[in-house]
């Protein structure tokens, strides 16, 4: 994949060049979390406001609601806490994003070593193409005490991970500066 998009002009059209290679849509997800994983944490580094529904605070100079002092009082306060909420969801899609792209966490998930090998089984199967009668065969564990797999928790990161994306997908238009 290569990308190579141009400055904001000052007249006409930002120019933008791309291309995919086949590669690219293999693991889609994983190409797109390396692109989108360091522009989150520059969104988040150099942002110079948050989503309004994080920060719908009045007190503003330009509000409608100048009759109402105590409205600028709070206006801080409350504006301080919205923006402390878009860095926890931020921090949400960034987080969910650095796994996709570059942690291996599943082996955390998966202890001890786990070796399998293939035997024939009773069972036959005709081959579709030639109509021959074939052998199939069953996956064996060849030591099944010396290792395990900790779906609970495997699930319950893989539901974190989600999450993130939801956020992403919610927050989709709110991610600029």
């Amino acid at each position: 994949m290569k990308i190579k998009i141009s400055n904001f002009p000052k007249h006409g059209e930002q120019k933008v060049d791309i291309q995919i290679d086949p590669w690219d849509t293999w693991n889609m997800d994983g190409t797109l979390a390396k692109i989108i994983y360091p522009m989150l944490i520059q969104l988040k580094a150099f942002k110079h406001g948050v989503p309004s529904e994080f920060c719908e605070v009045g007190g503003e100079d330009y509000t409608e609601q100048d009759s109402f002092d105590f409205y600028k009082e709070t206006h801080d306060d409350a504006w301080k806490k919205g923006a402390e909420r878009w860095d926890d969801t931020l921090d949400k899609m960034i987080w969910s994003f650095g796994q996709l792209a570059y942690d291996d966490y599943d082996k955390q998930y998966h202890h001890g070593n786990a070796e399998y090998d293939w035997v024939e089984s009773d069972r036959t199967y005709p081959n579709p193409v030639t109509g021959a009668i074939e052998p199939t065969y069953q996956m064996v564990d060849k030591n099944p005490g010396d290792h395990w797999y900790d779906h609970v928790g495997h699930q319950l990161h893989e539901e974190r991970i989600q999450e993130g994306l939801v956020l992403f997908g919610k927050y989709f238009r709110s991610l600029w500066d």
